[in-house]
Protein backbone atom coordinates (compact mmCIF):
# COMPACT_ATOMS: atom_id res chain seq x y z
CA UNK A 1 0.00 0.00 0.00
CA UNK A 2 2.83 2.26 0.01
CA UNK A 3 3.66 4.35 -2.64
CA UNK A 4 7.20 3.86 -4.65
CA UNK A 5 6.57 8.30 -5.14
CA UNK A 6 6.99 9.75 -1.78
CA UNK A 7 5.56 13.38 -1.77
CA UNK A 8 8.62 16.16 -1.11
CA UNK A 9 9.61 17.40 1.70
CA UNK A 10 7.72 20.95 2.20
CA UNK A 11 11.20 22.40 2.99
CA UNK A 12 12.19 21.50 -0.57
CA UNK A 13 8.77 23.39 -2.64
CA UNK A 14 8.70 26.41 -0.64
CA UNK A 15 6.64 28.27 -3.47
CA UNK A 16 3.21 27.26 -3.29
CA UNK A 17 -0.03 28.62 -5.72
CA UNK A 18 -3.65 27.79 -5.14
CA UNK A 19 -6.65 28.16 -6.86
CA UNK A 20 -9.38 30.25 -5.30
CA UNK A 21 -12.30 28.05 -7.15
CA UNK A 22 -11.27 24.72 -7.13
CA UNK A 23 -9.12 22.12 -4.87
CA UNK A 24 -5.76 22.42 -6.68
CA UNK A 25 -2.29 23.45 -5.70
CA UNK A 26 0.86 23.61 -7.24
CA UNK A 27 4.14 23.69 -5.45
CA UNK A 28 7.98 24.39 -6.70
CA UNK A 29 10.94 24.31 -5.79
CA UNK A 30 12.90 27.66 -5.28
CA UNK A 31 14.28 29.17 -8.94
CA UNK A 32 11.32 28.35 -10.72
CA UNK A 33 9.49 31.08 -12.06
CA UNK A 34 6.40 32.21 -10.68
CA UNK A 35 5.08 32.25 -13.95
CA UNK A 36 5.68 28.63 -14.42
CA UNK A 37 3.68 28.01 -11.31
CA UNK A 38 0.74 29.42 -12.37
CA UNK A 39 0.63 28.05 -15.78
CA UNK A 40 0.65 24.81 -13.99
CA UNK A 41 -2.39 25.89 -11.73
CA UNK A 42 -4.21 27.00 -14.61
CA UNK A 43 -3.30 23.43 -16.34
CA UNK A 44 -4.46 21.53 -13.15
CA UNK A 45 -7.95 23.89 -13.19
CA UNK A 46 -8.24 23.07 -16.93
CA UNK A 47 -8.10 19.91 -16.41
CA UNK A 48 -10.23 19.94 -13.11
CA UNK A 49 -13.19 21.69 -15.08
CA UNK A 50 -13.02 19.27 -18.00
CA UNK A 51 -13.72 16.19 -15.54
CA UNK A 52 -16.42 17.91 -13.55
CA UNK A 53 -18.40 18.35 -17.22
CA UNK A 54 -17.61 14.46 -17.59
CA UNK A 55 -19.44 13.75 -14.26
CA UNK A 56 -16.24 12.29 -12.76
CA UNK A 57 -15.44 12.57 -9.39
CA UNK A 58 -12.98 14.95 -7.97
CA UNK A 59 -9.55 13.01 -6.42
CA UNK A 60 -9.84 12.27 -2.53
CA UNK A 61 -8.70 15.20 -0.27
CA UNK A 62 -5.28 14.24 1.56
CA UNK A 63 -5.82 15.99 4.33
CA UNK A 64 -3.16 18.14 5.76
CA UNK A 65 -0.92 16.99 3.17
CA UNK A 66 0.61 19.73 1.29
CA UNK A 67 -0.82 22.16 3.26
CA UNK A 68 -4.66 22.22 2.66
CA UNK A 69 -6.61 19.31 1.39
CA UNK A 70 -6.55 19.96 -2.28
CA UNK A 71 -4.93 18.40 -4.82
CA UNK A 72 -1.24 18.80 -4.98
CA UNK A 73 1.18 18.86 -8.28
CA UNK A 74 4.62 19.17 -7.31
CA UNK A 75 6.86 20.97 -10.03
CA UNK A 76 11.02 19.84 -10.46
CA UNK A 77 13.61 21.95 -12.02
CA UNK A 78 15.68 20.25 -14.96
CA UNK A 79 15.05 18.13 -18.46
CA UNK A 80 11.45 17.22 -18.81
CA UNK A 81 10.97 12.66 -17.97
CA UNK A 82 7.81 10.84 -17.22
CA UNK A 83 5.76 12.25 -14.13
CA UNK A 84 6.26 10.38 -10.84
CA UNK A 85 2.44 9.80 -9.51
CA UNK A 86 2.19 8.46 -6.32
CA UNK A 87 -0.35 7.92 -3.67
CA UNK A 88 -1.33 8.29 0.25
CA UNK A 89 -1.63 5.33 2.63
CA UNK A 90 -5.47 3.94 2.08
CA UNK A 91 -8.33 6.41 3.11
CA UNK A 92 -9.59 5.54 6.94
CA UNK A 93 -13.70 5.32 7.00
CA UNK A 94 -13.53 4.57 2.98
CA UNK A 95 -15.69 1.52 2.18
CA UNK A 96 -13.68 0.72 -0.43
CA UNK A 97 -10.00 0.90 -1.03
CA UNK A 98 -9.23 4.70 -2.29
CA UNK A 99 -6.37 7.01 -1.62
CA UNK A 100 -5.60 10.17 -2.28
CA UNK A 101 -2.83 11.36 -4.58
CA UNK A 102 -0.20 13.68 -5.92
CA UNK A 103 2.28 13.65 -8.66
CA UNK A 104 5.60 15.31 -9.68
CA UNK A 105 6.14 17.11 -13.27
CA UNK A 106 8.94 18.82 -14.67
CA UNK A 107 8.10 22.95 -14.50
CA UNK A 108 6.44 24.41 -17.82
CA UNK A 109 8.93 26.52 -19.75
CA UNK A 110 9.32 24.68 -23.20
CA UNK A 111 6.20 25.86 -24.88
CA UNK A 112 3.80 23.62 -26.52
CA UNK A 113 1.16 21.34 -24.89
CA UNK A 114 3.32 18.95 -22.60
CA UNK A 115 2.65 20.97 -19.25
CA UNK A 116 -1.05 20.98 -20.40
CA UNK A 117 -1.23 17.08 -20.62
CA UNK A 118 0.81 16.34 -17.54
CA UNK A 119 -1.23 17.83 -15.54
CA UNK A 120 -4.35 16.43 -16.83
CA UNK A 121 -2.04 12.75 -16.42
CA UNK A 122 -2.04 13.64 -13.09
CA UNK A 123 -5.03 14.51 -12.17
CA UNK A 124 -6.80 11.64 -13.99
CA UNK A 125 -4.58 9.35 -11.86
CA UNK A 126 -5.56 10.78 -8.79
CA UNK A 127 -9.33 10.52 -10.17
CA UNK A 128 -8.65 6.88 -10.50
CA UNK A 129 -7.33 6.40 -7.39
CA UNK A 130 -9.95 7.37 -5.72
CA UNK A 131 -12.28 5.10 -7.08
CA UNK A 132 -10.07 2.07 -6.88
CA UNK A 133 -6.24 2.83 -5.37
CA UNK A 134 -5.63 -1.37 -5.75
CA UNK A 135 -6.25 -1.35 -9.15
CA UNK A 136 -3.39 -2.62 -11.36
CA UNK A 137 -0.97 -0.50 -12.82
CA UNK A 138 -1.39 -0.68 -16.20
CA UNK A 139 -5.38 -0.25 -15.52
CA UNK A 140 -4.37 2.75 -14.04
CA UNK A 141 -1.80 4.00 -16.99
CA UNK A 142 -4.36 3.82 -19.46
CA UNK A 143 -6.99 5.51 -17.82
CA UNK A 144 -4.98 8.37 -16.85
CA UNK A 145 -3.55 8.58 -20.37
CA UNK A 146 -7.16 8.62 -21.78
CA UNK A 147 -8.49 10.84 -19.65
CA UNK A 148 -5.26 13.37 -20.15
CA UNK A 149 -6.18 13.17 -23.99
CA UNK A 150 -9.74 13.90 -23.41
CA UNK A 151 -8.69 17.08 -21.39
CA UNK A 152 -5.69 18.08 -22.47
CA UNK A 153 -5.21 17.13 -26.13
CA UNK A 154 -1.58 17.48 -27.17
CA UNK A 155 -0.84 16.27 -31.01
CA UNK A 156 2.85 16.04 -30.41
CA UNK A 157 2.26 14.15 -26.95
CA UNK A 158 -0.55 11.57 -28.76
CA UNK A 159 1.20 10.69 -31.82
CA UNK A 160 4.19 9.58 -29.75
CA UNK A 161 2.38 7.58 -27.49
CA UNK A 162 -0.07 5.95 -30.61
CA UNK A 163 3.13 5.30 -32.80
CA UNK A 164 4.67 3.33 -29.80
CA UNK A 165 1.88 1.92 -28.97
CA UNK A 166 0.98 0.31 -32.68
CA UNK A 167 4.58 -0.12 -33.66
CA UNK A 168 4.38 -3.08 -31.18
CA UNK A 169 0.77 -4.96 -31.04
CA UNK A 170 2.22 -8.27 -29.18
CA UNK A 171 2.59 -6.15 -26.09
CA UNK A 172 0.01 -6.31 -23.58
CA UNK A 173 -2.81 -3.99 -23.28
CA UNK A 174 -2.02 -3.63 -19.44
CA UNK A 175 2.01 -3.67 -20.13
CA UNK A 176 2.57 0.53 -19.64
CA UNK A 177 4.50 1.94 -16.61
CA UNK A 178 3.03 4.62 -14.91
CA UNK A 179 3.76 8.17 -15.88
CA UNK A 180 3.78 8.77 -19.34
CA UNK A 181 0.89 8.77 -22.16
CA UNK A 182 0.34 5.63 -23.53
CA UNK A 183 -0.90 5.00 -26.68
CA UNK A 184 -2.99 1.96 -24.98
CA UNK A 185 -5.68 4.72 -24.55
CA UNK A 186 -7.07 3.18 -27.54
CA UNK A 187 -8.40 0.32 -25.38
CA UNK A 188 -10.81 2.46 -23.51
CA UNK A 189 -11.32 4.77 -26.51
CA UNK A 190 -12.77 1.60 -28.40
CA UNK A 191 -14.90 0.47 -24.90
CA UNK A 192 -16.53 4.03 -25.46
CA UNK A 193 -17.22 3.99 -28.98
CA UNK A 194 -18.74 0.02 -28.64
CA UNK A 195 -20.34 0.48 -25.79
CA UNK A 196 -20.32 3.53 -24.09
CA UNK A 197 -23.69 6.30 -24.23
CA UNK A 198 -21.66 9.01 -25.92
CA UNK A 199 -20.19 10.78 -22.56
CA UNK A 200 -16.74 10.10 -22.92
CA UNK A 201 -14.50 8.10 -20.19
CA UNK A 202 -18.17 6.60 -18.44
CA UNK A 203 -17.08 2.65 -19.25
CA UNK A 204 -13.27 3.21 -18.50
CA UNK A 205 -14.30 4.40 -15.01
CA UNK A 206 -17.07 2.68 -14.50
CA UNK A 207 -15.18 -0.28 -14.94
CA UNK A 208 -12.53 0.66 -11.98
CA UNK A 209 -15.85 1.57 -9.63
CA UNK A 210 -17.17 -2.13 -10.41
CA UNK A 211 -14.16 -3.39 -9.57
CA UNK A 212 -13.20 -1.47 -5.84
CA UNK A 213 -12.59 -4.01 -3.29
CA UNK A 214 -11.70 -3.17 0.33
CA UNK A 215 -8.53 -4.64 1.85
CA UNK A 216 -8.42 -6.42 4.61
CA UNK A 217 -6.41 -4.49 7.50
CA UNK A 218 -2.81 -5.46 8.05
CA UNK A 219 -1.97 -6.34 4.55
CA UNK A 220 0.81 -4.95 3.23
CA UNK A 221 -0.64 -4.54 -0.65
CA UNK A 222 -3.94 -3.88 -2.09
CA UNK A 223 -6.16 -6.55 -2.68
CA UNK A 224 -6.23 -6.22 -6.15
CA UNK A 225 -9.18 -8.99 -6.58
CA UNK A 226 -11.70 -8.46 -8.89
CA UNK A 227 -9.48 -6.23 -11.20
CA UNK A 228 -10.93 -4.55 -13.94
CA UNK A 229 -10.61 -7.42 -16.70
CA UNK A 230 -12.83 -9.05 -13.95
CA UNK A 231 -15.03 -6.29 -14.33
CA UNK A 232 -15.30 -6.36 -17.79
CA UNK A 233 -15.50 -10.01 -17.80
CA UNK A 234 -18.78 -9.68 -15.84
CA UNK A 235 -20.04 -6.80 -17.99
CA UNK A 236 -19.49 -8.43 -21.24
CA UNK A 237 -21.01 -11.64 -19.89
CA UNK A 238 -24.71 -10.22 -19.35
CA UNK A 239 -24.40 -9.05 -22.92
CA UNK A 240 -23.87 -13.18 -23.75
CA UNK A 241 -20.22 -12.36 -24.98
CA UNK A 242 -16.45 -13.00 -23.70
CA UNK A 243 -13.42 -11.40 -23.66
CA UNK A 244 -11.72 -12.76 -26.51
CA UNK A 245 -14.40 -11.99 -28.18
CA UNK A 246 -14.16 -8.32 -27.40
CA UNK A 247 -10.05 -8.70 -27.43
CA UNK A 248 -10.56 -9.43 -31.85
CA UNK A 249 -12.89 -6.63 -32.05
CA UNK A 250 -10.44 -4.70 -30.60
CA UNK A 251 -7.78 -5.85 -32.82
CA UNK A 252 -9.50 -5.67 -35.87
CA UNK A 253 -10.83 -1.63 -34.70
CA UNK A 254 -6.92 -1.10 -33.96
CA UNK A 255 -6.01 -2.13 -37.74
CA UNK A 256 -8.24 0.37 -39.33
CA UNK A 257 -6.21 3.75 -36.87
CA UNK A 258 -4.90 6.85 -38.61
CA UNK A 259 -4.42 6.41 -42.66
CA UNK A 260 -5.57 3.15 -42.34
CA UNK A 261 -8.83 4.52 -41.18
CA UNK A 262 -12.46 4.03 -42.94
CA UNK A 263 -14.47 5.56 -40.47
CA UNK A 264 -16.66 2.65 -39.32
CA UNK A 265 -14.47 1.72 -36.22
CA UNK A 266 -12.85 4.03 -34.03
CA UNK A 267 -13.98 7.60 -34.34
CA UNK A 268 -12.02 10.92 -34.45
CA UNK A 269 -8.86 8.84 -35.51
CA UNK A 270 -7.54 9.59 -38.88
CA UNK A 271 -5.87 12.53 -37.37
CA UNK A 272 -3.07 10.13 -36.42
CA UNK A 273 -2.02 9.61 -39.96
CA UNK A 274 1.17 7.62 -40.60
CA UNK A 275 1.96 7.25 -36.92
CA UNK A 276 -1.63 5.54 -35.73
CA UNK A 277 -1.03 2.32 -38.69
CA UNK A 278 -0.47 -0.65 -36.67
CA UNK A 279 2.84 -2.96 -38.21
CA UNK A 280 2.31 -5.74 -40.20
CA UNK A 281 4.05 -8.89 -39.45
CA UNK A 282 3.85 -9.68 -42.84
CA UNK A 283 2.76 -8.06 -46.14
CA UNK A 284 2.69 -11.29 -48.65
CA UNK A 285 1.52 -11.13 -52.35
CA UNK A 286 -1.05 -13.93 -53.51
CA UNK A 287 1.18 -14.90 -56.45
CA UNK A 288 3.66 -16.04 -53.51
CA UNK A 289 1.02 -18.10 -52.06
CA UNK A 290 1.70 -21.05 -50.55
CA UNK A 291 4.15 -19.26 -47.37
CA UNK A 292 4.45 -20.49 -43.83
CA UNK A 293 5.11 -17.66 -41.67
CA UNK A 294 5.57 -16.34 -38.09
CA UNK A 295 5.70 -13.29 -35.79
CA UNK A 296 8.97 -11.53 -35.04
CA UNK A 297 8.59 -11.46 -31.28
CA UNK A 298 6.12 -13.79 -29.64
CA UNK A 299 2.41 -12.58 -28.70
CA UNK A 300 1.48 -11.24 -24.51
CA UNK A 301 -1.85 -12.42 -23.45
CA UNK A 302 -3.60 -9.77 -25.00
CA UNK A 303 -1.57 -8.71 -27.28
CA UNK A 304 -2.12 -9.08 -31.24
CA UNK A 305 -0.59 -9.52 -34.44
CA UNK A 306 -1.41 -8.75 -38.12
CA UNK A 307 -0.95 -10.05 -41.51
CA UNK A 308 -1.48 -8.54 -44.81
CA UNK A 309 -2.30 -10.48 -47.76
CA UNK A 310 -2.36 -8.20 -51.32
CA UNK A 311 -4.68 -9.06 -53.35
CA UNK A 312 -4.48 -5.80 -55.42
CA UNK A 313 -1.64 -6.13 -58.00
CA UNK A 314 -3.22 -9.88 -59.10
CA UNK A 315 -6.67 -7.69 -59.80
CA UNK A 316 -5.07 -5.28 -61.53
CA UNK A 317 -2.99 -7.25 -63.95
CA UNK A 318 -6.46 -9.30 -65.24
CA UNK A 319 -4.83 -12.53 -63.57
CA UNK A 320 -6.65 -15.31 -62.22
CA UNK A 321 -9.85 -15.04 -61.54
CA UNK A 322 -10.23 -14.05 -58.00
CA UNK A 323 -14.14 -14.42 -57.43
CA UNK A 324 -13.60 -17.83 -57.60
CA UNK A 325 -10.35 -18.17 -56.06
CA UNK A 326 -9.80 -19.16 -52.29
CA UNK A 327 -7.75 -18.80 -49.94
CA UNK A 328 -6.93 -21.82 -46.71
CA UNK A 329 -5.35 -20.26 -43.42
CA UNK A 330 -4.33 -22.75 -40.85
CA UNK A 331 -2.54 -21.23 -37.27
CA UNK A 332 -0.84 -23.01 -35.02
CA UNK A 333 0.50 -21.74 -31.35
CA UNK A 334 2.23 -22.32 -28.92
CA UNK A 335 0.41 -24.13 -25.99
CA UNK A 336 -1.43 -22.74 -23.13
CA UNK A 337 -2.37 -19.91 -24.94
CA UNK A 338 -5.53 -19.37 -27.04
CA UNK A 339 -5.02 -17.75 -29.98
CA UNK A 340 -8.50 -16.25 -32.10
CA UNK A 341 -8.05 -15.32 -35.45
CA UNK A 342 -10.10 -13.37 -37.76
CA UNK A 343 -9.45 -13.23 -41.67
CA UNK A 344 -10.81 -9.04 -42.98
CA UNK A 345 -11.79 -8.34 -46.22
CA UNK A 346 -10.54 -4.78 -47.26
CA UNK A 347 -11.86 -3.14 -50.15
CA UNK A 348 -10.19 -1.19 -52.26
CA UNK A 349 -11.10 1.94 -50.75
CA UNK A 350 -9.56 0.55 -47.74
CA UNK A 351 -12.91 -0.38 -45.96
CA UNK A 352 -13.47 -3.44 -44.37
CA UNK A 353 -16.01 -5.40 -46.76
CA UNK A 354 -16.58 -8.50 -44.19
CA UNK A 355 -15.02 -10.67 -41.89
CA UNK A 356 -14.76 -14.43 -40.73
CA UNK A 357 -13.96 -15.13 -37.37
CA UNK A 358 -12.15 -18.36 -36.48
CA UNK A 359 -13.84 -19.34 -32.71
CA UNK A 360 -10.70 -20.26 -30.28
CA UNK A 361 -11.64 -23.88 -28.83
CA UNK A 362 -10.25 -24.48 -25.12
CA UNK A 363 -7.71 -27.36 -25.24
CA UNK A 364 -6.69 -26.64 -29.31
CA UNK A 365 -3.74 -25.37 -30.70
CA UNK A 366 -4.76 -25.02 -34.52
CA UNK A 367 -7.15 -23.22 -36.52
CA UNK A 368 -8.01 -23.58 -40.03
CA UNK A 369 -10.36 -21.24 -42.22
CA UNK A 370 -11.16 -21.51 -45.86
CA UNK A 371 -12.36 -18.11 -47.64
CA UNK A 372 -14.01 -17.64 -51.10
CA UNK A 373 -15.12 -14.51 -52.77
CA UNK A 374 -11.99 -12.55 -53.13
CA UNK A 375 -12.94 -10.22 -56.51
CA UNK A 376 -12.78 -6.53 -56.15
CA UNK A 377 -10.64 -6.84 -52.82
CA UNK A 378 -7.19 -4.93 -52.35
CA UNK A 379 -6.34 -7.46 -49.54
CA UNK A 380 -6.94 -9.73 -46.71
CA UNK A 381 -5.84 -9.11 -43.86
CA UNK A 382 -5.43 -11.43 -40.64
CA UNK A 383 -5.89 -10.29 -37.17
CA UNK A 384 -4.52 -12.57 -34.57
CA UNK A 385 -5.18 -12.23 -30.59
CA UNK A 386 -3.73 -14.05 -27.35
CA UNK A 387 -6.78 -14.31 -25.61
CA UNK A 388 -5.12 -15.16 -22.52
CA UNK A 389 -4.57 -18.91 -21.13
CA UNK A 390 -6.77 -21.70 -22.47
CA UNK A 391 -6.58 -23.29 -18.46
CA UNK A 392 -10.37 -21.31 -18.13
CA UNK A 393 -9.66 -21.32 -14.23
CA UNK A 394 -7.05 -19.30 -14.94
CA UNK A 395 -8.18 -16.33 -17.47
CA UNK A 396 -6.13 -13.30 -18.01
CA UNK A 397 -4.63 -11.47 -15.07
CA UNK A 398 -3.37 -8.38 -15.24
CA UNK A 399 -1.37 -8.43 -11.91
CA UNK A 400 0.62 -11.57 -13.59
CA UNK A 401 2.91 -9.24 -15.18
CA UNK A 402 5.36 -9.69 -16.48
CA UNK A 403 3.32 -11.88 -18.89
CA UNK A 404 4.67 -15.24 -20.60
CA UNK A 405 4.28 -14.17 -24.92
CA UNK A 406 3.60 -17.39 -26.68
CA UNK A 407 4.33 -17.18 -30.46
CA UNK A 408 2.64 -19.01 -33.33
CA UNK A 409 3.12 -19.76 -37.35
CA UNK A 410 0.55 -19.33 -40.08
CA UNK A 411 -0.10 -21.37 -43.59
CA UNK A 412 -2.00 -19.52 -46.26
CA UNK A 413 -2.54 -21.61 -49.58
CA UNK A 414 -4.40 -20.65 -52.31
Amino acid sequence: MVSPVQRPDERDVPQRACSFALPVCAHAPAGVPGSALLESLADLEAAMRAYDALGLPRPLPDGARGGSPAYDLYLERGPRRPARVGHDLRAIGERFDAASAFAIVAAPGRGGCSSASDAAYALGHAVATRLDAGAEEGALAMTASYLAAIAAPCPAEELAAIDAFQRAPERALTGAALGALDGALLFPWYLDDAYGTGTPAQVAMSLLAIAAQPTPGGAARFRAEPDTFDALRASLRSRGKDLDDLLLEFAIARAFVGSRSDGAHLSDVERFGDFGRVRFEWSLPYATLPRRVAPLRPIEPTGATYLWLDLAAEGAAGGPDLEAAEITLVADWELPALFRWAIVKVDRQGAEAGRVEVAGIFGESRAQRTVVGLDGLAGLLIVGVNAGSMIRSRPFDPDDAPFMPHAYTVWLSR
